[in-house]
């Protein structure tokens, strides 16, 4: 993953990276360059045509002529401008694709990253660069497939046709094109350096703006809100000014460019004058080779312009390489699905996330239609045996089972859809109550959703709510109380029958007439799935059939 502090310049492997996003549409881009091609041949009937109006038809006087000729040269022009709209329109087709291929792979390359990579990120930046990097990326595509490769088409034809109206002339413009490429190459760098710590400012601006709104209620019942303004201030001061250092050197950048192409101009227009005045040049020839030369600085500067924002899209480019070439994924490579019954067994299991182990030797099974209860003191390794047993992480000794089958060879994820998780602080997201049970559970039913509520008692309160199942519940669910977001949880596990349930915490937002209830209907579950209760709560762990407590990571039986 992309640290802050860390530059790159260019990478041969995301370019290489970059390229294969075209892959499909490389017959669409030859078609483009043709295209372009075709658009540049146009510019050279119009420029002899000047050439033939000024040294023919206007010193014989011949107005049908130059009237035929200047028709001519308006629906050549007119062609140019239709050809540009077509290609336009391929290019948008192009880029938009690459970026959603882009986009499409980062994104389900989340799904595959192990939990380590999650919890030793920030998941702020990580957002921010998921959306302004493929952003800034999607210009820079924008500029080369649009801007640069048609630009530099017509740019070499052009050189040619210049040195065809005039050799000697363009010898000497080309003898001052080291004087772009040096001033490209000294201003590049500085560019550089101003976008990448530009983008990483922007990153923290786009964190704190982030934390401000999720942590608002917060900041407002701890009365920070003047603490958090002030750290906002001086991000956002420091994204001015760094801001204000990149719109200042593409300024100068630019301006730079205007100064060298105008002296060219000026080169031409003094040389070229002289030789008409001493004859060795009609007008035609300098009228011709001027606009000719007009053209070319014209698409020169459109290849100079390109460059800045190459150079952001290539530090985009690169943060996002990094992200696609993670290799911290998934623990667990299987492809076998099995038709799990419910049994989950542990042997042997040790892990430790530092040095010192957290997990020493565990052994246990899990059967369905038993309850278990998992007790121990805070941070003793309670969640972290159920995300052993989710398989978000794998043990650093001993290996897990389901139905006597290694975790090695089976599809997790296949398994997953055979478990209901309710983890201690319940995810819910903003929509309505049946959209939150019904996440993950599309082919339930609504006979399943009725059912599911029963059992997790979220029937008592959704009843008497006006919009029922319709009802909108806010950004994690906090449009309602801590009891009934842990119902609507236990219902969303619930609704899916699952053969193994695990609820983490789950009665601490109940009552205890309610407690007691949702434990019998817990045991009236048709599936009868294996139920695994990590809880202090004596008022559920007496409903256990076996309780294990984790203590100094060992696991006894009591």
């Amino acid at each position: 993953m992309l640290k802050n502090n860390q530059s790159y310049s260019f990478s041969r492997e995301a370019w290489k990276y970059y390229i294969r996003l075209f892959r499909d549409q490389y017959s669409k881009l030859l078609a483009s360059s043709l295209g372009s091609s075709f658009q540049a041949l146009l510019i050279v009937p119009v420029i002899l045509l000047i050439k033939f109006a000024f040294d023919k038809i206007i010193p014989e006087k011949d107005i049908r002529l130059l009237i035929l000729a200047g028709t001519a040269i308006f629906l050549l022009r007119s062609a140019s401008s239709l050809l540009s709209v077509w290609l336009r329109n391929i290019h948008l087709k192009i880029i938009n694709k690459s970026v959603f291929l882009l986009r499409k792979d980062l994104l389900s390359k989340l799904y595959g990253f192990s939990r380590n990579f999650y919890t030793s990120n920030d998941i702020k930046i990580l957002h921010t660069q998921l959306v302004i990097d493929t952003e800034r990326l999607s210009g820079m595509s924008n500029v080369i497939v649009s801007r640069l490769v048609p630009s530099l088409i017509i740019s070499i034809a052009l050189v040619i046709l210049l040195f065809l109206l005039n050799w000697k002339l363009m010898l000497i413009i080309l003898a001052m094109v080291p004087l772009l490429y040096v001033s490209n190459f000294l201003i590049g760098k500085i560019i550089k350096k101003r976008v990448f710590t530009f983008q990483r400012a922007f990153e923290m601006f786009s964190k704190g703006v982030f934390f401000m709104l999720k942590y608002l209620d917060l900041a407002i019942i701890q009365s920070t809100q003047e603490k958090e303004m002030e750290q906002q201030s001086e991000i956002l001061d420091d994204l001015q000014k760094k801001t204000n250092k990149m719109a200042i050197i593409y300024t100068v950048n630019s301006q730079i460019q205007e100064i060298l192409t105008g002296l060219i101009a000026i080169v031409i227009i003094v040389v070229g004058g002289v030789a008409v005045i001493s004859g060795k040049m009609t007008l035609g020839d300098f009228l011709s080779f001027y606009i000719a030369a007009g053209y070319l600085n014209r698409f020169v500067n459109s290849v100079n312009t390109s460059v800045p924002e190459i150079i952001a899209g290539n530090e985009s480019l690169n943060t996002l390489f990094a992200l696609a070439d993670n290799r911290d994924f998934v623990p667990y490579k299987g492809t076998k699905q099995i038709d799990f019954k419910g049994f989950i067994s542990l042997k042997e299991v040790s892990f430790s996330y530092s040095e010192k182990p957290l997990l020493k030797n565990l052994n246990f099974e899990l059967l369905p239609s038993q309850i278990y209860a998992l007790t121990g003191a805070n941070s003793a390794g309670k969640t972290t045996i159920i995300n052993l047993i989710l398989g978000f992480y794998r043990p650093i000794e001993g290996r897990l089972f389901a139905d006597g089958i290694p975790y090695d060879v089976i599809d997790l994820c296949d398994l997953r859809k055979n478990f209901g998780v309710v983890m201690q602080q319940p995810s819910l997201f903003s929509g309505t109550i049946r959209e939150n049970i019904f996440y993950g559970n599309e082919k339930a039913t609504e006979e399943d959703l009725l059912r599911a509520v029963h059992f997790s008692l979220a029937d008592e309160f959704i009843g008497r709510l006006p919009e029922g199942f319709e009802t909108l519940i806010g950004e994690d669910g906090m449009m309602l109380s801590g009891g009934e977001r842990q119902r609507i949880a236990i219902a969303r596990a619930i609704i899916r029958k699952p053969r193994l349930l695990i609820l983490d915490e789950p009665t601490n937002h109940l009552d205890e007439s309610t407690v007691e209830q949702l434990m019998k209907n817990l045991e009236k579950l048709e599936e009868k799935p294996a139920v695994l209760l990590v809880s202090h709560d004596e008022r559920v762990v007496r409903f256990a059939h076996q309780v294990f407590k984790l203590e100094n990571g060992i696991l006894s039986i009591h």
